[in-house]
């Protein structure tokens, strides 16, 4: 079960990536999705971030189940890498610092306000009234959320008494993350160039 979960996730992560290419237009009619082919360019990429970031609250959702699991039992099945159990398990490396949530919390949190913001922007995203308001908040937070990555990978690749130790679901919810950024980021970008819905 774990390991299909995390082939799970990370099939979740690539189909969101799909949409985000400008040349996808073409495969997407291929296998069947002709009407997302058809969409523009913005619209495809919000899917796609969409995709996203649900990957990534999933991949977030799971750290938490590890971490409840240790937590009850003091062993996990829901990971097979000895990362997760050793980072995860681990309330020093595994807790906000000032807040004192776990990190696995505050992905669940960022990514389930980065997919309202990607769902509102692709449900309604001709207005431009407010859309570009929630492109500058999705990018800002998003951006945010760079750093307690870099502080996480840090963490299992150097800092760790362990190190270096990977987390296998820690690492998918990163990659979530800093896709989400990405997205956000050329979303902003055609916004401005006058590109959007193009």
């Amino acid at each position: 079960m774990v390991d299909t979960m995390l082939y799970v996730i990370g099939a979740v992560l690539v189909v969101g990536i799909v949409p985000c290419i400008p040349q996808c237009s073409n495969f997407l009619g291929k296998v069947g999705l002709s009407k997302v082919a058809a969409w523009s360019n913005t619209r495809r990429m919000l899917l796609g971030l969409c995709i996203l970031t649900f990957g990534g609250l999933m991949g977030s959702t799971w750290t938490m189940i590890i971490h409840s699991d240790l937590i009850a039992t003091g062993a996990t099945e829901s990971c097979t890498s000895a990362g997760c159990g050793a980072l995860i398990g681990d309330h020093q490396w595994n807790t906000m610092p000032i807040i004192g949530l776990e990190w696995g919390l505050v992905g669940v949190i960022a990514f389930t306000l980065f997919f309202f913001i990607a769902l509102s922007l692709l449900m309604d995203f001709e207005n431009n009234g407010w859309n570009r308001s929630w492109l500058d908040f999705g990018t800002l937070l998003s951006g945010a959320g760079l750093i307690p990555v870099a502080w996480l990978v840090s963490v299992e690749l150097f800092l760790h008494d362990d190190a270096p130790i990977i987390c296998p679901f820690c690492t998918l919810a990163h990659i979530a993350a800093v896709a989400s950024f990405v997205t956000f980021f050329l979303l902003r970008k055609q916004h401005d160039g006058e590109s959007w819905d193009a």
